[in-house]
């Protein structure tokens, strides 16, 4: 029969959790709601509503199996949510994606940005550097976006003369999805993998990992010599930070350099400022994690953003003052 609501449908496949989305419109379309929820047409009968303790799921539920199922996923997601909140590290990717798939499945995603990240265009040529003006060519450079979702920092980052190849790390399908949707321009494939880790997909000096970055080495990519951090670090949780770090510096070339952005909760309730995600990531947590390694840390800019509109959640946390920091992180050269 014909449903009028998105159906959001969470079925058991290879004894994982795993949310799947029917009829449910892009985020961003004209259909979409306030924070990024559909808003359907009336309906002709009245779904029951889920709560799972962040936003109503709604579901539809067929027999006590489909009705075991929604309460298995409540209860997973529910248990995730507390160890995050807890800071108890997740180490499965089924623990760690939990919040990540069902926030892309019910539109949960204030976190994507419609316009190009304006840290990039201000610091473009110090993160990239300027194009050989000998050889009249661009440098060609790799650049790796770690967690990068459906972002359009990558397509712009791809038509700079500097830059050879974009590689986006992305853990969920529906994410991957949405982007291949939405930059049909970039004719983007898919292709052989050389490992069983990431499905890939290439297009016009794009490229597509499909997989959990945990899995990324130099064994299944090319190293990169330029990062884009936007949204990456500050979603891994602390207790992960390390390994977090680890992956990405053994995929990096000697000189490589970091473009991150982060969130610094200053002040406000301790409670407040230990949350996450978005996680806090201060100056003494990037000396912690790169200086050891031999990097340099350069901070660029750092600003409270709570003044503005978008941020109003942060406030209702009680936090007073959050800024969002840029910095350069340089691999040592040897």
């Amino acid at each position: 029969k014909e449903l009028d609501y998105p159906v959001v449908f969470h079925i058991i496949q290879h004894k994982q959790l795993l949310p799947y989305s029917i009829g449910m419109p892009p985020v961003g379309s004209s259909s979409m709601g306030s924070g990024g929820f559909p808003r359907p047409p009336l309906p002709r009968w009245r779904p029951a509503f889920r709560h799972t303790g962040r936003a109503p799921v709604r579901t539809v539920v067929v027999g006590a199996a489909a009705a075991s199922v929604s309460v298995a996923l409540h209860h997973f997601s529910t248990a995730s949510s507390e160890a995050l909140t807890q800071g108890q590290p997740q180490t499965t990717r089924q623990e760690r994606m939990a919040r990540w798939m069902e926030g892309w499945t019910i539109g949960r995603t204030a976190f994507h940005k419609p316009n190009v990240n304006q840290t990039i265009l201000d610091n473009e040529k110090t993160w990239l550097g300027k194009k050989n003006f000998l050889t009249k060519a661009p440098t060609q450079l790799r650049v790796l976006v770690p967690l990068c979702g459906k972002t359009v920092d990558m397509p712009y980052i791809a038509g700079l003369e500097q830059v050879g190849t974009v590689v986006g790390i992305e853990g969920v399908p529906l994410a991957v999805e949405q982007f291949l949707q939405e930059n049909p321009q970039s004719e983007m494939k898919p292709c052989e993998s050389s490992s069983s880790a990431f499905k890939v997909y290439k297009g016009n000096k794009l490229e597509l990992y499909e997989g959990d970055f945990f899995e990324l080495s130099p064994a299944t990519t090319e190293p990169f010599d330029r990062v884009w951090d936007r949204g990456s670090l500050v979603a891994v949780q602390p207790a992960l930070r390390e390994k977090y770090v680890a992956t990405l510096d053994a995929v990096l070339v000697p000189g490589a350099t970091i473009l991150f952005e982060g969130l610094h909760r200053k002040e406000g309730p301790e409670a407040a400022c230990m949350k996450g995600p978005p996680w806090s990531v201060t100056e003494d947590d990037l000396k912690k994690l790169f200086e050891k390694r031999g990097y340099t840390i350069k901070k660029l800019s750092s600003k409270n953003i709570l003044k503005e509109e978008q941020y109003e959640r942060f406030r209702s946390e009680g936090l007073t003052v959050m800024n969002q920091e840029a910095w350069l992180l340089t691999k040592p050269k040897k």
